[in-house]
């Protein structure tokens, strides 16, 4: 009779490669907010060259973001993207913060928010009373897509992967179409009463800066699967790269279709940028496919924030600091299993408590969302401190100027975001705080225990 040792701990597995990864990194960035932010930042800008600008600023710095992260993300391809960097660069509160505010709100929350968008777009198509309303359609959104992600990782993908493309597709048309047409299209229709631009150049940028960030920002995600992603020394920075330049091209062709379509008072004032400039560009036909590019897109941004924010969970509790059984891996699917359904909880929770009314929420912790984009920039700077011989599979091209930018834009982003609601931005720090006690408490229990 031969010995056994028990079974070997289930480890997340590597089944990503460039393809799926680069999916991810567009999947994450691309959600609903191309098609509607677009108004908050023409409403306070005076013309269009400047709407135009500032969204090409948002394009650096998302460019800027991602050579940094390329950089973090191929020296340590492990689950929890930016708080495996936090952690290392400096210490565990400011992971858990990271991790907290990631759970608590930032994640959680826009999951609920994003699954609400899809069910009100769903709502503007078929009825959904007999599906028990729109609250109801967006939760069993949130449940099917975790079933999709608790059975592994390549299912959880190729859903992204598919929604990604179609989302790409649609915006390709849209943008095409409006190229195709620009001659033709004539001057802007007039707006009758459209929003006035801010009186100062300074206050209007701060103002439109914001929601430019919002929209840009997601990159990150790819990180956080980076200890499924095959090659990642090699995958991680080129994913990053080939994503973030499908992305700004995006969005700056979407932004040149919408200020030629509408104008910059059109833009300013529309409550659905895309869907008013297709009607404009490619007809009622056109509109409607737009209009279901839309839904998907949403659709596969509550995907991927499934995906990628179930990783922080697995990584906080691996590091202990969470609960324990969240670091289990599913022994057949090789899923984070348990992490993923404490996302799904937590994102139902929220969902019930505001009844799908999640706006206020979502601005109190955008600003905190930049805090970490900030710090996890500046793990770079730290690392290579602390660690001036560890293997870099890539370097972070223009270091340290570009890194250092990205950390002022940052720095930038969330002095706006309290300018522009310094009321919700406080109730975003007032949550930051309070995971701060949570940590220390967390702390002297188990020191207690032991």
């Amino acid at each position: 009779m031969t010995a056994t040792g028990p079974s070997p701990t289930p480890e997340l597995r590597r089944a990503l490669g460039l393809a799926s990864a680069t999916l991810l990194v567009v999947g994450g960035i691309i959600g609903s907010g191309i098609f509607f932010t677009p108004a908050e930042v023409a409403r306070p800008l005076p013309t269009g060259a400047w709407v135009l600008a500032v969204w090409a600023l948002g394009g650096v710095v998302a460019l800027a973001g991602a050579l940094t992260y390329a950089e973090l993300g191929a020296m340590m391809p492990d689950a929890g993207g930016a708080y495996v960097y936090l952690r290392a660069a400096f210490g565990p509160l400011a992971a858990f913060l990271y991790g907290w505010m990631s759970l608590a709100s930032i994640a959680t929350g826009a999951l609920a928010a994003v699954a609400m968008g899809f069910a009100n777009s769903l709502g503007r198509l078929v009825p959904l009373e007999p599906l028990g309303g729109a609250l109801a359609v967006a939760a069993a959104t949130i449940l099917a897509l975790t079933v999709t992600n608790y059975l592994g990782i390549r299912p959880g993908a190729a859903v992204t992967n598919v929604l990604t493309v179609a989302k790409v597709a649609v915006l390709a048309l849209l943008i095409l179409g409006g190229l195709a047409a620009w001659g033709r299209l004539g001057p802007a229709p007039p707006v009758p009463n459209a929003p006035a631009p801010r009186p100062s150049l300074v206050v209007a940028l701060a103002a439109a800066f914001p929601p430019v960030l919002f929209t840009i920002g997601g990159w990150q995600q790819m990180n956080m699967v980076a200890g499924e992603i095959r090659d990642p020394g090699r995958t991680i920075p080129r994913a990053l790269f080939v994503g973030i330049a499908v992305v700004i091209a995006c969005y700056l062709g979407a932004n040149a279709v919408y200020v030629r379509a509408l104008g910059r008072d059109g833009v300013a004032a529309s409550a659905a940028v895309a869907a008013d400039a297709s009607v404009r560009i490619l007809g009622a036909a056109g509109a409607k496919v737009v209009g279901a590019g839309v839904m998907l897109s949403i659709l596969g941004f509550v995907n991927v924030t499934i995906l990628a924010n179930s990783r922080i969970v697995y990584a906080m509790a691996r590091d202990g600091a969470f609960l324990a059984a969240a670091a289990r891996v599913h022994p057949r699917y090789g899923s984070p299993h348990v992490a993923i359904v404490v996302m799904c909880v937590v994102a139902l929770a929220l969902l019930a408590m505001t009844r799908g009314d999640l706006g206020q929420l979502l601005s109190a912790v955008v600003f905190a969302d930049w805090i970490f984009f900030g710090l996890g920039a500046a793990s770079v700077f730290a690392l290579r401190r602390q660690w001036p011989d560890a293997a870099r599979p890539y370097r972070a091209l223009g270091y340290p100027v570009v890194p250092a930018f990205f950390v002022v834009a940052a720095v930038a982003g969330v002095v706006s975001s309290f300018v522009a609601a310094p009321t919700t931005s406080a109730l975003g720090a007032g949550i930051l705080a309070l995971g701060v006690v949570v940590f220390w408490v967390g702390r002297r229990r188990a020191a207690s225990r032991e």
